[in-house]
């Protein structure tokens, strides 16, 4: 397989990586901030909201998870194959 090919989904592979890593810290610090009480009830948005968002946060960062892994596995079997 080509070298430039490897490099291009390796560094994809990073890529997914991490933004499933920020997606997941996004989500734990959303959830963090819903559940410490606060002593005015200063939210502007309805708590739903913010479960919505966490909950897709983590979707998002379970889809990049899953991208990860199926570019990690073509990449192992590309250089397999060779």
């Amino acid at each position: 397989m080509e070298d430039k090919k490897v490099k291009q989904l390796e560094a994809k592979v990073a890529d997914y990586k991490q933004f499933g890593f920020i997606l997941l810290s996004l989500s734990i610090f959303l959830f963090i901030g819903l559940v410490i009480p606060t002593e005015h009830n200063t939210m502007m948005v309805s708590p739903s909201w913010f479960v919505g968002g966490i909950f897709l946060a983590l979707m998002f960062a379970v889809f990049c998870h899953q991208l990860a892994m199926r570019t990690q596995k073509q990449l192992t079997e590309e250089d397999n194959e060779a």
